[in-house]
Order: C-alpha cells, then structure tokens, then sequence
C-alpha cells in the first residue's frame, strides 16, 4: 500500500481538520512524525498527536495554535525536554481534548532520559507527503528512526535490568506496518546519507533486535554499538545517562508502587485557576464537579477538586465541634441548632440562649475551616493547578456557605462576646476571595425540590434554590447555566465556557 493510502476516509475531528487547514494555508513544515500506523486514531482525536514542526516556522505555528484556542503545558522538572512541548484544545461538538505533543527537535531515547537529538528535522520534514488529513514521513525515514528509538529503549543492559525489554502491542504493530511498507535496501541508502555513524550491519542488527526470538546478549551488543555510534549526539555523556535512567527508573517505582500516586501532571503554562461550582441543592453541583475533574485527569491535566462547603477540619474544629455534638446528643431538640442561632439573629430582643452562643461558635469555626481550605485552594492554583470548588462562599449567597451573621444590622445587642465572635466569624469569609472562573447553576426552585425528593426537605432546599434563582447574576462575573437542561448539554457548556477562560 502507498503512503497515499495509509487512512481512507478517517472520522477527522473537526478542530484537527480546521488545524491542518490552517498549518497549510500559513505554509508551516510539519509533518505528524511518528505512530503513523494509528493515523485515523490521532485524526479522531483519541491519540495524541506528535507533531514535528520546522523551528523556522515555529511562530507561525504557535500562532495557528492561538487562534484556534490551544493552551501550552508543562510537565515538571525533568520531563520537561528541550524543543518539545505540549499544548491542548477542546474541540466544541465532540467535547474531545486535542493534545498536540509538539517538537522542533528530534529527541530520543529511553523515557526516563531522552539522551539523543538526531539533527535530521529538514530532510525529514522534506520527505513529508499529505495523507488526509495530516503531512507523514516517508515510510523509510520513519522506520530508520523507530529503529533506533526502539533499541534504545528496549534492548540497553539497563532496560533488561529494569524490566523495559519488551516491545508493547502497539511499537510491534508499528514495525509490521512499517516493515510492509518499504524497501530495506533503500532504508538503508536513505539512512547513509541522513545518519552515516550508523554502519549498514549495524542497521541490520537494529532490525534483528526490535524483532522477536532474539538473544539477550546479542541485543545488549547491538544497543551498546548503536549507544557508542550516537555518542556524538547525545545531551549527557553515557554514564550519566545510564544513572539517570536506574535512578529515575527506581524513583518512579517507588511513587508509583509503594506510594501509589498517579503519573506526572501536565500544568498548564498559563499557571493555574480556581474554579468555584455555586447552586443549590439539586442543581447537580456533585455532578459538574467530578465531570470536570475527570475531563481534566483524561489528559493528565493537574486538576483537583475541594468541597468548599465541607472543608475538612483542622484539629481544634474536630475536638471542638466532637465534643458538642456529643453532648447535643444528650438533649436532643425539635429543632436543629443552625436553624434556632438565625431564628434568633431574626428577632430583636437582646437574649441569646447557651444553645445558640454555642452554634455561633460552631459556625466560626466552619468559617475558620473554610479560610484555611481557601488558602491551599489558593496555594495550588499558583502552582499550577486547575482547583475545582463543590460550591464557594459567596456575599450574595448566604444560606448555604456565607456568614450568618453578615445581615444582622446590629448584633451588638446581643452582648459584646457575641459582637465578637461575629466579627471573627466575618473576618475570616472577608478573606475569602473570589474565585477566578465562578460557574452559578441556576435551576427554577420547583425543579430543584423534585430532584431532591425523599432526600432533602422542602423547607431547606426550597429557600436555598430561591435564593440562587432570584440573585442579579448580571452585576458579577459569572458563568450562568441553566441547570434545568440535561446533565450532557450542562457539562459541555461548561467545559466550553471554563476552557476558554483558561
């Protein structure tokens, strides 16, 4: 089959059509250089795509990436490679990500290192020919280059050591694919001109290496022959390399074995946001929230989520707050403690009884408990995490996280400890900033009440719809939606409205 031929009719994704467009129209040298066996898999957006783009050309690219709505992002410390980056976009009527792994230069290895920058990007690029919908290398270039990328990872005494020895699934499909598609002899004349370090035999023994039913010593060999060919080109010398790679390899087991955490996160170069999720009870708050964080993780996109409505407690609210529900549930009461302190906030007599003095300071320490989540919130979003807030304490919404002595004209009347503890409790949600992106799910309070049925009651969901329903939203800077409509339609709103806030 011809290189014309590699993907008949695939399901492009419309932003990776429009993308291809518009490299094409500004005459950027590009070429989608590697996995090219998978081709209909990267135009539908399910691969990511790995795109090697000419370093002369590289503003013009950047600035097709700008208009089209793509956010840069970086990986910390030393996944972060010279020449490569990675930038992302939400293609609007799938709701799919677009994750564009970009290169001005050629550089490879093992995984954990990337020690070799091959210098071939112009003839590689000028070996380009379009297949709908993207530029691919000719058949041989690219099977030249998974050779040694291959060897490299897979066939080193270290990667035997580390259990990297074996080719997966998909690298073996790629050199079948490859494999029929060309002609050794003219791979091998290709590769003399581009690579003339690399010997004819050793071409052959690459091959033989990343192929089935070969010995362990023989590949050894081979990878240290290719190792000592390249050495002209790599970043670091071979011994220092070698120890990265063990001692990466080792750390990276560890974090992901023994202190089970997940991969690296990609951060968004822009730096982080926080994004508060506001509405009432039934406006499918939950939802949103772990839709969101899951959208983001799919493309291992630092993300993470916090209820702001139940912080955790710190120490002093866990004892303080244990101790009075223990003895609450020595004299239990019609009606609940939060409901009795603004029933007495409400009247305008100066008494205020132990029970409700007592709630107050519960609801202080909530606040306190509040402004410290605030402040990592905050922390994370300036290290570059997306922070998706379950609801956020707001002034113009009040009766499920604000203050409940912020209305009260004149709490002075109830005597000066309860003066005080209110101003405490006020400081603290006056420290609260506003969130960077707010997200208000506004659904019509009946609604509300129904999907509540039999979970919550109407007294306590009704008021608070009423109140998020009936707010002026128009004078804040807010994402409004319409949380009446369904669950898909509402996310892919604002997955739209947050990534282009980004």
């Amino acid at each position: 089959m011809r290189a014309t031929e590699m993907v008949e009719a695939p399901d492009v994704l419309e932003l990776i059509a429009e993308l291809c467009r518009e490299l094409d129209r500004e005459g950027v040298r590009y070429c989608h250089w590697k996995s090219n066996e998978a081709l209909a898999r990267s135009a539908s957006g399910v691969n990511d795509l790995d795109l090697l783009i000419a370093r002369s050309d590289a503003r013009r690219f950047e600035g097709v990436l700008r208009r089209l709505g793509f956010r840069d992002a970086r990986l910390p410390g030393w996944k972060e490679l010279p020449g490569v980056y990675h930038s992302y976009a939400l293609d609007r009527r799938s709701g799919r990500f677009v994750h564009i792994h970009a290169h001005y230069q050629l550089v490879i290895g093992d995984d954990m290192t990337k020690n070799y920058h091959l210098p071939i990007e112009p003839a590689y690029l000028g070996s380009a020919t379009k297949v709908t919908p993207f530029n691919v290398p000719s058949p041989a270039f690219e099977l030249g280059l998974f050779l040694v990328r291959m060897v490299l990872k897979h066939s080193t005494w270290d990667a035997f050591l580390t259990f990297q020895a074996s080719l997966s699934a998909s690298e073996r499909r790629e050199l079948d694919y490859l494999l029929e598609r060309v002609d050794l002899d003219e791979v091998w004349a290709l590769m003399a001109t581009q690579l003339p370090f690399i010997d004819r035999d050793l071409w052959m023994r690459c091959l033989r290496a990343s192929g089935a039913d070969v010995s362990v010593p023989f590949r050894i060999r081979t990878a240290a022959r290719l190792e000592q060919a390249l050495s002209g080109l790599g970043r670091r010398s071979h011994a220092t390399d070698v120890y990265l790679k063990m001692w990466r390899r080792s750390r990276t087991f560890a974090r992901r074995k023994l202190f089970r955490r997940g991969p690296i996160m990609h951060r968004l170069a822009a730096g982080g946001v926080v994004v508060g999720i506001v509405g009432s009870d039934g406006a499918g708050k939950s939802t949103v929230v772990d839709g969101l964080a899951s959208w983001l993780a799919s493309e291992n996109l630092y993300a993470t989520t916090v209820h702001m409505g139940k912080p955790p407690r710190s120490v002093s609210s866990k004892i303080l707050k244990g101790a009075m529900t223990f003895v609450a549930s020595l004299h239990r009461r019609p009606t609940s403690s939060a409901s009795s302190l603004k029933s007495s906030l409400a009247q305008h007599d100066r008494s205020m009884g132990v029970r409700d003095r007592a709630r107050l300071r519960w609801e202080v320490m909530t606040a306190r408990d509040r402004y410290r989540t605030y402040r990592r919130v905050r922390r994370l979003a300036s290290n570059g995490a997306v922070v998706i807030c379950d609801r956020f304490p707001l002034p113009v919404v009040v009766r499920m996280d604000g203050s409940v002595t912020a209305r009260v004209t004149d709490v002075g009347r109830f005597g000066p400890r309860v003066a005080k503890l209110a101003a405490r409790e006020q400081r603290y949600y006056e420290r609260i900033g506003f969130p960077d992106i707010l997200v208000v799910l506004r659904v019509d309070p009946d609604i509300a009440v129904e999907r509540k049925a039999g979970v919550e009651p109407e007294s306590l969901v009704r008021p608070r719809a009423e109140e998020v329903w009936q707010t002026d939203w128009s004078r804040i800077p807010a994402i409004v939606v319409d949380a009446a409509a369904s669950r898909e339609d509402v996310l892919s709103r604002i997955k739209s409205e947050i990534w282009s806030r980004l």
